[in-house]
């Protein structure tokens, strides 16, 4: 979509040294924007008066990531030509590289006032709202951008992106299968189109695994088949080197599971590399800078390139912690940048890929003859819990079970909202009926469209809509802090919580899970099996909604679990970090001899 913009952008050439400007033109295609900037400069310099030279020079300067400077040059430009609606697109743009989305917002909603027919505009609008939690404007202004050009495949992608954060997953798959229809190459769409698949309850776990293989075959295998062998490993004794590839080294779900890890490494025997592909670092992307043997910012490289580095770096085991999420590196694995390659942590499915070595896993998560069939990785299972957790950074008290002082029940879903399918909301009506003075507490719904949609599918189930209170999304903090307004957690199916489980379950909040055939289905097992409390697993419907009445109706089973349950966690695999992480790195020995001895006896 970029590009098409730009081309409407360039038939507008300022009236100044043609073959200077002729010279920038053919540096702004050729993608060489530092010397493009340079000619602009002198150009506008020339021709002050100019708002075309001054746009394009803003256009440069935001390309390479000089913002305070590309907004002078941009605002310039809109003082000169102030009903330019090219111009504050292009600022528009410009502000949400460097997120200032409510900025953002003002200048693309003045774009389209200004050229109400230009789709482009309309599309990029719905980003910025998108990102401010404008989500039903947002909703509008992608419509009005795909009425206006309904070929434009990054609009359905970004579309898509957006049902999927309303809960609107089987929505959001069309969107996907929409911009792949356009833009068949579409690596990014597919991605989310596969990882969609996890979220919805309408596809077999066959059917979710033939998607990824799918993803492999477009994507992967070609690039697999043409990677060059790696040497001989060599026969002397050293550190094994293992190296993390992540875009989510920062205050990330990912890292939550990573940094126990990361911090307990034995260094003398392991020489630990991350690879960080993180575009706006924090503190805890400095903290876990600090703990890292080798640190490699990596994000302004290509796949191709960090798959060079990889192997100059001469890693031994590549771990994949994002799977088929935002900002992955799958293709990295693909080119088979180690000898040998896991993934872990960022995604719970298979890669799809037949690079990927191992995946790391339990037990309880893909119990042994279950899901071996819905991997192209050979599964090493961790004796125990395939991640563990460690304390929140913005912990708060768990405090007393409500229904005390209430008189009543509540019942929680703190998981993002699109995990919460239909059939989830026709199982909770079902328990609210079974315990009538009980109330639910969803958390990460959006206002507007999305909570009457909810309102709507409960009172169709039969619940009042004042039995049902639901909050947007909040800080870590907050979100923490909800937890003392609700005594029972229900978990979500097909994919369970996670990071939100995890917290729950620190907060004292029992969770009621119900257990499926995959690993997204069974995340919930093994956090509730290493805590003591398998008694809380389903394994069917009817199975889930008893445990939930059962145990509204017994406040003393609920006052103990309420004061017990972050000493458990404590106690358990679930936290213990060291454990854990002898647990892995034996694991890495292991497969490394293994790997080693076939490939010294060759």
């Amino acid at each position: 979509m970029l590009k098409q913009v730009l081309r409407q952008l360039l038939p507008q050439q300022p009236r100044t040294s043609a073959g200077s400007l002729d010279s920038a033109m053919g540096l702004l295609n050729e993608g060489r924007f530092e010397e493009a900037e340079l000619v602009f400069r002198r150009l506008s310099i020339l021709s002050p008066d100019d708002a075309d030279l001054r746009h394009l020079l803003g256009y440069v300067q935001s390309r390479r990531r000089q913002f305070p400077a590309a907004e002078s040059s941009l605002q310039q430009a809109i003082e000169l030509a102030p009903d330019r609606a090219d111009i504050h697109f292009t600022l528009g743009r410009t502000r949400i590289a460097y997120r200032a989305f409510h900025a953002a917002a003002e200048a693309l909603n003045r774009a389209v006032e200004l050229a109400p027919t230009w789709a482009p505009a309309w599309i990029t609008l719905g980003d910025a709202l998108a990102a401010i939690d404008s989500v039903d404007q947002a909703e509008d202004a992608f419509l009005k951008g795909l009425e206006l050009a309904p070929a434009i495949s990054e609009a359905h992608y970004n579309y898509g992106n957006l049902l999927l954060r309303l809960g609107r997953v089987e929505d959001a798959i069309r969107s996907y299968e929409k911009a792949l229809h356009h833009k068949p190459d579409f690596q990014k769409a597919n991605n989310n189109l596969v990882y969609a698949l996890n979220l919805s309850d309408t596809y077999t776990p066959e059917r979710v695994f033939e998607s990824h293989v799918e993803w492999a075959q477009r994507y992967a295998e070609p690039l697999t088949r043409q990677a060059a062998p790696h040497p001989r490993p060599s026969k002397a004794v050293r550190p094994l080197r293992v190296g993390y590839v992540s875009a989510n080294f920062r205050d990330h779900a990912v890292t939550y599971f990573f940094e126990p890890v990361l911090k307990r490494h034995d260094f003398a025997r392991f020489c630990i590399y991350c690879y960080s592909d993180v575009r706006v670092p924090d503190a805890r992307t400095d903290r876990l800078r600090r703990m890292a043997s080798v640190w490699r910012k990596t994000a302004h490289l290509s796949d191709e390139e960090l798959a060079r580095l990889v192997r100059a770096d001469g890693i031994d085991i590549l771990v994949d912690l994002t799977g088929h999420t935002e900002h992955d590196r799958l293709t990295v694995f693909a080119r088979k940048a180690a000898p040998i390659q896991v993934t872990w942590n960022g995604y719970a499915n298979t890669s799809g890929m037949t690079a990927m070595d191992y995946r790391i896993t339990d037990a309880y998560a893909d119990p042994p003859g279950m899901t071996e069939g819905l991997h192209t990785e050979k599964l090493l299972r961790m004796p125990e819990i395939y991640m563990p957790f460690e304390i929140p950074e913005d912990d708060v008290d768990e405090g007393p079970s409500p229904c005390v002082d209430r008189g009543h029940v509540t019942f929680g879903s703190f998981n993002a909202i699109s995990k919460v399918t239909p059939r989830m909301i026709e199982l909770w009506s079902r328990i609210l009926r079974r315990v009538p003075s009980s109330r639910l507490l969803m958390l990460t719904v959006p206002e507007g469209r999305t909570r009457s949609r909810l309102r709507m599918h409960f009172a169709e189930c039969g619940v009042n809509a004042d039995r049902v209170e639901m909050r947007g999304r909040c800080k870590q903090r907050e979100f923490m802090a909800a937890h003392h307004d609700a005594d029972i957690a229900l978990d979500c199916y097909p994919f369970h919580g996670t990071t939100t489980t995890a917290h729950t379950l620190w907060m004292g909040m029992p969770l009621i899970t119900l257990a499926g055939r995959t690993h997204v289905a069974r995340v919930g097992v093994t956090m509730l099996a290493n805590v003591g409390l398998s008694e809380l697993v389903a394994s069917n419907e009817d199975e889930y909604i008893e445990l939930a009445v059962k145990l509204a109706s017994d406040p003393v089973w609920l006052k103990g679990l309420r004061q017990s349950l972050r000493a458990r966690m404590l106690r358990s695999p679930n936290m213990d970090g060291a454990r854990f992480t002898r647990f892995l790195e034996q694991s890495y020995e292991s497969i490394w001899n293994d790997y080693r001895t076939i490939a010294l006896s060759k």
